[in-house]
C-alpha cells in the first residue's frame, strides 16, 4: 500500500471501526498526521503568538479517522479496539487513585496541607503519572507495530494491498 492509498483508505473509512487495517495503512496515516501537525505548528508559531488555531483545526479534523484506523489496526492483530484507550484510561485511573489515597490519608481540617507536609504525595503524583502514561503508551505502540494475523480472524479477512497480496 502506498502513502496516497493509505490516506485515501483511512479518509474513506472515516467512521468505520469494524474490519482490519494493515500496518502500512495505519502508519502511513500516522505519518501524514505528524507532518500535518508539524506544518500546523509551524504556521501557528509564525502567525499566532501563543495560540494554536491551525493545530486545533488539524487535531479536530484528524481525530476520528486516526482513532478508527488505530481501532482497525488493533483488530488486525486480533485485539479489541478498546485497547486504544489504554494510555488515557491508565493515566486517569492513576490520577483518581492518587487523589483517593490522598483524601484517605489527609491531615485533619485544621492542618492545611502544604508542600512541606505533602512531599511524598507530590513526588508520587509527579513521577507515577508520567510513568504510567509512558509505559502504557509504549505497550500500545508495540501492539500497533506488530505484524497482523496472516489468516482471517474474528474481526474479518486479511486486509489486502493494491496488488492483492496481504500485508
Amino acid at each position: 500500500m502506498t502513502f496516497v492509498q493509505a490516506l485515501r483508505t483511512c479518509l474513506r473509512k472515516f467512521f468505520r471501526f469494524g474490519g482490519r487495517a494493515s500496518r502500512a495503512e495505519y502508519w502511513f496515516f500516522v505519518l501524514a498526521f505528524v507532518v500535518a501537525n508539524w506544518v500546523a505548528g509551524t504556521l501557528d508559531y509564525m502567525f499566532f503568538d501563543g495560540r494554536h488555531p491551525f493545530g486545533v483545526f488539524v487535531a479536530c479534523i484528524v481525530f476520528l479517522p486516526i482513532t478508527s484506523a488505530g481501532w482497525r489496526r488493533l483488530h488486525d492483530i486480533n485485539r479489541r479496539g478498546w485497547w486504544l484507550l489504554l494510555p488515557g484510561m491508565a493515566s486517569l485511573i492513576f490520577l483518581v487513585g492518587a487523589f483517593v489515597i490522598r483524601g484517605l490519608t489527609a491531615q485533619p481540617m485544621a492542618e492545611i496541607p502544604s508542600v512541606s507536609n505533602s512531599m511524598g504525595w507530590l513526588y508520587t503524583l509527579m513521577l507515577g503519572f508520567p510513568l504510567v502514561s509512558f509505559v502504557s503508551t509504549i505497550w500500545l505502540i508495540i501492539q500497533l507495530a506488530r505484524r497482523g494475523d496472516p489468516h482471517e480472524n474474528r474481526f474479518g479477512p486479511v486486509p489486502q494491498s493494491s496488488e492483492g497480496d496481504s500485508e
